[in-house]
């Protein structure tokens, strides 16, 4: 066993301690969207199918609430604690998968993969979204596995299948990987510069994706009697996050949200019966062409809130991180001064939120660095011309993220799955340090 191999291993075991040390000894109570997943779980794990409060649902994608039962069933018993041990398994499988990606992504230097590997498997995001029943992990380890299929299998026909069923994976976990075959088109054309190869395998990577998700929206079409491919959250999030009473690109209440008489009569008649927002399946379509026709009404409004969105996400530093996954901190039974107890937390706080920021500030400069090169070689004929592979990987991934963030909604956790390429653009841009 070699020096490196040695100093991996051991890193895998502080980033495994240091989840298990989390989950274990870290307060938490879910909330909002993951109060909802466990509720999911729970009732598919005890026959009641995809619902809640006996309604069946379709609110979000299924997939986290799916492997949560499943693990229900491994374990026989829905406690709640299942979602922590799942996601040590997951957060531990994609910490070593980072492994192979960083190897690929710095080829000619161990030292760069293994200051890569240690950021990973000490990141505070990645450690601490383990104490959330939220779809974080779970989609963090399918990205990491289409990163490996990318960089590992041969391009050709298999890749793409491959490609199509782990991004229908993605899909089920947050619909918004839909629009992931524009990534993977992206980069086999920069690859060969071949139109009609880079078209045939991004319509088998497509029809590969939706035939996986097909028995879901079929489910979705027999319970609700209409086409939903996925989930029907799309224009209620369009709404709340885009319309003339939003002054920070953020979540509000839909109480809250100015519109038409007609639309508002509508939303009070189909909650009226005591049903959440999460079940009126029937206002989403209403929702979203409101939605859509602020936004065309107003586009420079549109512009301000998402580059807010985007402020929000990655320069907001870590607060996510006391909301969600650390929230039932209890400063009276700690057997010190609560006082002194504050303190270290706020201090931790402050230094997980520096490091977010860092890192979000790193990997959006590269992206900048990066942007006028990839466009050029993007649009040059030139089999030739082209970003070294794992810059181009990086650029087309964060401008992909950036662009959901900055179109859809905009808090700190929807930084998760990008922090992986934030951490090769810290160490890229410290190799390129001269000492």
């Amino acid at each position: 066993m070699n020096k490196k191999t040695i100093i991996m291993a051991v890193i895998t075991a502080i980033g495994l301690g240091l989840r298990i040390f989390w989950v274990a000894y870290v307060p938490t109570i879910q909330l909002y969207d993951f109060e909802t997943f466990l509720e999911t779980a729970s009732n598919i794990w005890s026959g009641n199918g995809h619902s809640i409060n006996g309604n069946p649902i379709a609110w979000v994608g299924p997939a986290y609430s799916y492997a949560l039962a499943l693990f229900h069933f491994i374990s026989g018993n829905d406690n709640p604690f299942n979602a922590m041990i799942l996601n040590v398994i997951l957060s531990t499988a994609t910490l070593v998968m980072s492994a192979f990606i960083y190897a690929k992504w710095f080829p000619a230097s161990d030292t760069c993969q293994i200051a890569a590997y240690a950021l990973t498997a000490v990141f505070p995001s990645l450690i601490a979204y383990n104490n959330v029943a939220g779809t974080e992990t779970l989609f963090l380890f399918l990205l990491a596995a289409l990163l490996l299929i990318r960089l590992y299998m041969e391009n050709g026909f298999k890749q793409a299948v491959a490609l199509g069923v782990v991004c229908a994976l993605a899909a089920l976990t947050k619909p918004f990987m839909l629009a992931y075959p524009a990534v993977a088109l992206a980069m086999w054309w920069m690859q060969g510069k071949d139109i009609k190869v880079t078209l045939a395998r991004s319509i088998i990577m497509t029809g590969v994706m939706l035939a996986v998700i097909s028995p879901w929206t079929i489910r979705n079409y027999m319970v609700f009697d209409r086409f939903i491919l996925i989930s029907y959250n799309m224009g209620y999030n369009q709404i709340v996050n885009n319309n003339y009473a939003n002054i920070r690109g953020m979540w509000m209440p839909l109480h809250a949200v100015p519109m038409p008489e007609a639309l508002r009569a509508q939303v009070d008649e189909s909650l009226a019966d005591g049903r959440s927002v999460k079940e009126a399946y029937e206002l989403d379509p209403l929702l979203g062409a409101q939605a859509r026709h602020w936004i065309v009404r107003n586009p420079v409004g549109f512009s301000q809130l998402a580059l807010l969105r985007v402020q929000r996400t990655f320069f907001s530093g870590a607060g996510d991180i006391s909301i969600w996954a650390m929230n039932n901190w209890d400063f009276y039974e700690r057997g010190r001064s609560p006082v002194r107890n504050q303190r270290h937390l706020h201090f931790f706080e402050g230094l997980f939120s520096i490091t977010a920021n860092v890192f979000s500030a790193a990997g959006l400069l590269l992206m900048l660095i990066l942007v006028l090169p990839y466009v050029k070689a993007f649009f040059c004929k030139n089999h030739d011309r082209r970003l070294p592979a794992a810059e181009g990987m990086i650029f087309i991934h964060t401008a992909f993220f950036v662009v959901v963030v900055a179109a859809f909604e905009g808090q700190e956790r929807y930084a998760h799955p990008v922090f992986i390429f934030f951490i090769f653009a810290v160490v890229w841009l410290m190799s390129k340090v001269k000492v």
